[in-house]
């Protein structure tokens, strides 16, 4: 019967790289494939050795000890310390490419481990374990693999430790817990399908995100570092939830599974399926023609569970959808104010949904300049970092495809701040989350926290200086927010005078009161300077007045300023209006006393012209009148004489 074991113990190794193959089609280099291979190999005859050393340190057969201490533990600091030097002689690395070598790396060690214990045990003690062997330690490894390859990417120390943690522990947990509920038996072993699933959508999302993460050289021709391509690959994340949260899609629905199997797929899941029917129902009869000495449940477990889980794994594989995690996942924001001081010492607060120790990623109307140092102090709740120096990395305010901002990388921080201030604002970060997304207590006021004016906004725009906003009369279906430069504000009256109604600097609120009440602009908005706008919907609008109480009523009072303005420049207009009419009809019976003492000629006398002339002077403020007056004066001296088609004139002047 041994070539019935090497036939169980072999199988599993090609079905499986087959049905992952399309993944090792994604970088085409089969020497590093074999060569991964080969070092799982290796592994796993070093680890034969040392077995007997393994289980003198631990001779207990609990299936907890067994599993995790063993079995997991060993092979997973093993298996990291080889991929970490394999990883070393990648010259075009990519995260992609170290969870595929991982999963190689996984599938050779499996291969080796499956034919030892064809040979040390019976069928019923192998069966199990070797048709579930290779798909464990494929996607145990994989995940291994794909933490590995986001620390190779990394260049901080932090950053790395932590990728290096996350995968030693998520790969030893998946690896042990799966192993502990094959060794403990019994109806235990029911779990062990479900668990490979369970580790298969695992490294199904993995591999989807890799496709996502560009390799390092792509990377640092942008002038990043990983660290900070991750904080600007997360930026989106938090537009979108905003966004969303207001009920604004912002692009088409992208679905997370993306299921398009060829025929030969299709046929392989029927396959299975009627072979686990037929199978479950014939299984006493297969035992006993193959003289396997099987319970039932491990029966069960191997006609039903495993081919009905093979066809789920064929059919997950490649469903994930790549293009989900980069269109439509989310991330809740908690802003918090940045506080920067400039060369002319003018302080500026900024905000920021994203701080790690290392960086942080800021919403910038204007570039700093790449290459300079500022101080910056970090500011949330009641909370505050110091100062602490940033560099400028990366800028962008033109691309409207990308996020609008500035990646900081902090240079000046002390231990104290990453201590004290980092660990402050995760917890409470995670704290509002947990408040959040579980309605509890305080849900409002966590709303609060990442729906404020500027975030809301969805388009930046730039105008020069004396360009049109919009004008009187124009429909308002926006709404804006000055990010910086100068705006005024004007009526133009039948005359074509204009009025100035009120002028703006940056940070505020404008156009809002046509979006509110569905009417016409009442003014024309003209920049004084070059400006850089924010615009955003009327639903915007409204979601931020609902969502935010403190911009309510800050709207309400800016809303009672206004209007009190306009109250005031429509007074002084009226006073002038009336001052103007008056002085109007002071010069109208001005001009009739003169045309009187002109056409009178002989009739008056001297001395009530001179009167006349005189009264007129004390009266008159206009040039125009005292022109006239010099015109009666000659005219009565008799310089001059004035024709009545002169007068005519005169009068149809006033």
């Amino acid at each position: 019967m041994t070539w019935e074991k090497w036939i169980i113990a072999l199988v599993p190794i090609p079905a499986f790289y087959l049905i992952y193959y399309r993944y090792f089609t994604f970088r085409p280099e089969y020497l590093k494939h074999l060569e991964s291979f080969l070092s799982g190999i290796a592994f796993a005859f070093i680890l034969i050795l040392l077995s007997p050393l393994m289980f003198s340190l631990y001779p207990t057969t609990n299936p907890l000890v067994v599993g995790f201490l063993k079995a997991a533990l060993p092979e997973k600091i093993g298996a990291c310390i080889i991929l970490v030097l394999l990883f070393r002689y990648f010259p075009n690395f990519s995260v992609m490419e170290a969870t595929l070598t991982a999963a190689l790396f996984g599938i050779g060690f499996s291969a080796v481990e499956n034919l030892f214990y064809s040979f040390t045990f019976g069928y019923s003690v192998i069966i199990l374990r070797i048709l579930f062997s290779a798909p464990m330690h494929l996607t145990t490894c994989g995940i291994l693999g794909y933490y590995l390859g986001m620390r190779a990417m990394s260049e901080t120390g932090h950053f790395r430790l932590q990728f290096l943690a996350k995968g030693i522990v998520a790969s030893i947990t998946l690896h042990g817990l799966f192993d502990t509920i094959l060794l403990a038996g019994g109806y235990v072993s029911y779990l062990a399908p479900p668990m490979l699933i369970l580790m298969v959508v695992i490294l199904e999302v993995m591999m989807a995100k890799s496709q996502t993460i560009p390799p390092r050289a792509i990377i640092r021709a942008m002038n990043l570092r990983f660290e900070e391509w991750i904080l600007l690959e997360r930026q989106p994340r938090f537009e979108r939830w905003i966004l969303q949260s207001m009920g604004t899609r912002t692009t088409p629905e992208v679905h997370f599974f993306l299921w398009r199997p060829g025929a030969i797929r299709f046929l392989l899941v029927i396959g299975l399926l009627a072979v686990a029917i037929v199978c479950l129902a014939y299984r006493e009869e297969i035992v006993h023609q193959f003289d396997f000495q099987l319970r039932n449940v491990e029966q069960i477990i191997l006609f039903g569970s495993f081919p009905v889980s093979i066809s789920l794994i064929i059919i997950l594989v490649g469903a994930i959808n790549p293009v989900f995690f980069t269109t439509s996942v989310i991330r809740i924001p908690v802003i918090s104010d940045v506080v920067t001081t400039g060369s002319d010492g003018f302080e500026e607060t900024l905000v920021t949904y994203d701080i790690t120790s290392e960086n942080c990623f800021l919403r910038t109307s204007e570039p700093f300049g790449i290459g300079t140092v500022h101080p910056f102090r970090f500011e949330y709740s009641t909370h505050h970092s110091g100062d602490i120096l940033g560099e400028v990395v990366w800028e962008n305010h033109t691309n409207p495809r990308i996020s609008t901002g500035s990646i900081i990388r902090l240079t000046g921080r002390s231990t104290g701040f990453f201590l004290r201030f980092m660990a402050r604002y995760y917890l409470f970060r995670m704290k509002k989350g947990i408040i959040f997304n579980l309605k509890l207590p305080g849900f409002e006021a966590t709303r609060k926290l990442f729906m404020r004016p500027i975030t809301t906004m969805q388009e930046d725009r730039i105008y020069k200086a004396g360009s049109i906003v919009f004008h009187e009369q124009d429909r308002g279906s926006e709404f804006y927010l000055l990010k910086k430069g100068r705006i005024r504000f004007y009526k133009t009256t039948e005359h074509g005078d204009t009025i100035v109604m009120d002028t703006i600097e940056d940070q505020q609120i404008f156009g809002e009161m046509a979006v509110i009440g569905n009417v016409t602009r009442a003014t024309t908005a003209v920049c004084e300077t070059e400006c850089v706008i924010a615009t955003a919907d009327r639903e915007n609008l409204t979601a931020l007045i609902k969502s935010n109480t403190d911009f309510a009523l800050s709207l309400i009072e800016t809303l009672a300023h206004r209007v009190q303005n306009s109250e005031m420049i429509l007074l002084d207009t009226i006073k002038t209006l009336e001052k103007s009419l008056k002085n109007k009809d002071r010069l109208y019976r001005c001009a009739v006393l003169l045309t009187l003492a002109v056409m009178a000629g002989d009739a008056v006398d001297d001395s009530l012209k001179r009167d006349v002339l005189d009264a007129v002077s004390r009266a008159a403020t206009d040039t125009g009148v005292h022109e006239l007056i010099r015109l009666a004066e000659s005219v009565s001296s008799g310089t001059r004489i004035v024709s009545r088609d002169e007068i005519r004139i005169l009068l149809e002047n006033l």
